[in-house]
């Protein structure tokens, strides 16, 4: 079994959930819907200035699955431009 691929992948943050198991911090966000939705972790952070439900995100970093879903930890980030700023 080889190395997961790197790749880049853009959405809008559909759900955000911060913290995880035993109170460890982590912010968990989910791009997109459907078949095309990833789950987005970043490990030792409970909050990213920017990311928020409804915001445009690209993240880029290496793609993993587990149980099926597409998951992504610790990504770049790049957060689109916010419409309420205009």
């Amino acid at each position: 079994m080889g190395r997961p691929p790197r790749v880049r992948v853009s959405g809008t943050v559909r759900r955000l959930r911060a913290s995880g198991p035993a109170g460890l911090p982590m912010l968990q966000a989910e791009l997109g819907g459907g078949a095309d939705r990833i789950t987005v972790i970043w490990l030792g952070r409970n909050h990213i200035v920017g990311i928020e439900p409804g915001r445009a995100l690209a993240v880029e970093g290496m793609l993993s699955r587990q149980r099926g879903r597409k998951i992504m930890y610790n990504p770049r980030y790049e957060l689109a431009a916010d419409p309420r700023q205009a």
